[in-house]
């Protein structure tokens, strides 16, 4: 009896204890809930970058499309030109021909098949060339500029055919398109061709520093540019040729 007291006891006390033992205290801190509405700002401006980049695209695309049709217009005009100046060219090829070549001058070079035309007031002494004769006497520098200025350049006699053709002409001194480059320490024709050996002993005196080349009676000489004399432009002529073209005779610009 007395031990079953004992036992009860004890284990009362125990749980006495156990319930006097207090918890300890959590001591982490709760945050606040995530709430999902923090995410929102996020989307509207992923949104709207999207929204942004979209719009882009289709503009480019739209430029896009625009430009190549635009292009295809301007080339089929382009094209459209191009056949209305070759048909002008054409039909006012043909009235020159008819008109200088066939009935015109008989000065013209021409053989009922082929002719060679020069512009108003220049004219033809022979061979390709189409020359022009200056009323008035210039420094060298002026008379290049003058025929420069005529898509032409100084006379320049690099074949003994020609010097024997510029002997004929009514004036007996010209200014030639011949210079002296002291860079070189040599003749230059108008054309960047140096003097040859040949065209040297037709000259009766050249000699630095007078460094402009002139035509005087029949020899090839120098002197300052400053002088002045006359000068002849010369320039290629328009060479025509008469040809069979589906069946009609028409005239050509002959290549040479």
């Amino acid at each position: 009896m007395t031990e079953e007291v004992t036992y009860a006891n004890l284990k009362f006390e125990n749980s006495h204890e156990l319930d006097n033992i207090t918890k300890p205290e959590d001591t982490k801190e709760k945050g606040p809930p995530t709430s999902s509405r923090s995410y929102w700002p996020v989307v509207l401006i992923l949104f709207t970058l999207c929204l942004a980049l979209l719009v882009v695209l289709v503009t480019l695309a739209v430029l896009f499309f625009q430009i190549r049709q635009d292009y295809r217009t301007q080339l089929r005009d382009l094209n459209m030109t191009k056949n209305e100046l070759h048909a002008n060219f054409s039909n006012t090829l043909q009235a020159i021909g008819n008109q200088l070549c066939l009935d015109g001058k008989k000065k013209l070079k021409t053989s009922g098949q082929n002719c060679v035309l020069c512009p108003a007031n220049w004219k033809w002494e022979g061979g390709d060339t189409c020359y022009y004769h200056s009323k008035e006497q210039m420094s060298w520098e002026q008379s290049c500029r003058f025929c420069s200025s005529r898509n032409s350049t100084l006379l320049q006699i690099k074949e003994a055919a020609k010097l024997e053709l510029v002997k004929t002409f009514p004036r007996k001194t010209y200014w030639l398109g011949l210079t002296f480059r002291a860079e070189q320490r040599a003749w230059y024709w108008a054309d960047n061709t140096t003097l040859t050996e040949e065209q040297k002993s037709w000259a009766w005196y050249l000699n630095y520093p007078q460094t402009c080349g002139y035509f005087y009676h029949s020899n090839l000489r120098s002197t300052s540019c400053e002088e002045e004399f006359y000068y002849v432009c010369e320039k290629p002529a328009i060479q025509l040729q008469r040809g069979n073209n589906h069946q009609q005779e028409d005239w050509f610009v002959r290549s040479k």
